[in-house]
């Protein structure tokens, strides 16, 4: 091998040899991993087969297998979970004509930053459905780019849609992720018309939903007979009215009064009092208020909630507006739960699942690493927000195959913060964790091969 073919490969090397020292120190440096209260409940849910909340019972299942090889620990999971990015960062040099010397150093800092030192050893289902969305699009950056040879395209795609499919059954709000599949398709086939646009638009909006819906029906753990533990939607509108009725308590609340006037004098007695932007628990500190939305079904909630959005849009806006500026710019992240390092949860199920405890010395040595860069860009979601915006803008004007479906990735991550504005609940950094992995991912894959436009051979 000539020195010169060494100097040109030897970004490679060291790339490789970045993955390979960082996805080490993921596993030691916090092994055997790190569970919160969702954790300890997702586990049980996978050792029982049965639903306890309304978490994706998909995340449940996997626990459960990967509990089977590790009992009561989450090494084993932690170890598949972060290989999966892993995998999908060592797949994204194939995407490019060449490495640049920069790359293995802007690895090496992603590789340093808590999202990926720290996060991929959290047992999170946020940090799973991210990790596979951005392996889904790497597969599907590979396909586009070899979109002239029919095999490996099907082939790549068929791996592709099976990944975005298991995102979208880790998120109920993943499947946004199959909107920039389609647009990524709809791209790539743009130049034989408009038609075959359109059909592998509509394939790679419908692949990944196929997935899903497959892989669902499969999925070992399931609701207890007879109930159904999709209780989101309710939670959500529940929420919204006591934050209506904090706004304002003397509003008509005609639909509730009409079933149960008593629980409605509760709910405008006591949201004022306990309502906040922050998050939906704080609800759970007054047991009246509690008893009195579960006084009522699902229905009339929902017609509630419907005549109160009606009513008042614009208040509805504003304070979505507020919930949303909670979870997206976090103003106070020590109240919004920044990480989770060591194991915790619900006593009783720990004992059933013979797990311990923890927070020892590591784990607030860990600790102490995430407080530098808290209150910095390097946690801040605006930051990777803007982030993502310029790679997108980077990759639209050098437009090359590959290109459009990291853009997607990037668009898909942007959509998906967007959507708290609708659906959030409480300002866990962790929700929004796609938007700063898929960010970082933007950041590295750029590093690869910087320039903008290729050099005529």
């Amino acid at each position: 091998m000539t020195s010169q073919r060494l100097i040109r490969l030897a970004p490679a090397f060291l790339w490789f040899a970045v993955l390979a020292i960082g996805y080490v120190l993921i596993l030691t440096l916090n092994a055997p991993g790190h569970m919160s209260v969702d954790s300890v409940i997702s586990l049980a849910e996978g050792r029982r087969g049965v639903r306890i909340v309304f978490g994706p019972p998909m995340y449940s299942s996997i626990l459960g297998f990967f509990d089977r090889i590790t009992p009561s620990s989450p090494f084993a999971y932690i170890a598949g979970a972060s290989l999966l990015l892993v995998a999908a960062w060592a797949a994204m040099p194939g995407l490019r004509p060449r490495l640049a010397w920069i790359a293995p150093a802007v690895l090496a800092g992603a590789m340093l930053a808590p999202q990926v030192l720290l996060y991929q050893a959290i047992m999170w289902k946020d940090v799973l459905f991210a990790n596979f969305a951005i392996a889904g699009f790497v597969t599907l950056a590979h396909a586009v780019k070899r979109w002239e040879r029919p095999t490996p395209r099907l082939l790549l795609l068929f791996l592709s849609f099976l990944l975005l499919g298991m995102a979208c059954l880790l998120r109920q709000n993943g499947a946004l992720v199959a909107v920039f599949s389609a647009a990524t398709l709809g791209w790539a086939a743009w130049k034989s018309g408009w038609r075959r646009a359109a059909m592998w638009a509509a394939a790679g909006f419908a692949g990944p939903l196929v997935f899903m819906a497959v892989l669902d029906a499969a999925t070992p753990v399931k609701d207890p007979p007879g109930e159904n533990r999709d209780v989101g939607l309710r939670l959500l509108q529940g929420y919204d009215l006591a934050g209506a009725i904090a706004a304002d308590p003397d509003r008509p609340l005609r639909a509730l009064e009409a079933d149960n006037p008593a629980a409605a004098a509760d709910l405008r007695r006591e949201s004022p009092r306990y309502y906040s932007a922050t998050r939906v628990d704080a609800l759970l500190g007054s047991k009246t208020l509690g008893r009195a939305i579960n006084s009522y079904s699902d229905g009339v909630i929902a017609e509630q909630w419907v005549q109160t959005l009606s009513e008042d849009p614009l208040g509805y806006a504003t304070r979505r507006l507020d919930v949303f500026r909670w979870v997206f710019a976090t103003p106070d992240i020590d109240q919004c739960l920044p990480v989770h390092l060591g194991v915790d949860g619900p006593p009783k199920l720990m004992q059933e699942l013979g797990v311990k405890r923890r927070q020892d010395a590591d784990d607030r040595r860990l600790w102490n690493y995430t407080t530098w860069w808290m209150d910095t860009p390097g946690l801040s979601h605006p930051a990777f927000a803007v982030l993502a915006l310029a790679v997108t803008g980077f990759l639209l004007l050098r437009r090359e195959r590959a290109d459009i479906a990291m853009a997607g990735l990037m668009l898909s991550a942007l959509s998906f913060a967007a959507s708290f504005y609708v659906i959030s609940l409480a300002c866990d950094y962790r929700y929004l964790y796609f938007l700063d992995l898929a960010a970082i991912t933007g950041l590295v894959y750029v590093a690869l091969d910087p320039r903008l436009r290729r050099r005529s051979a």
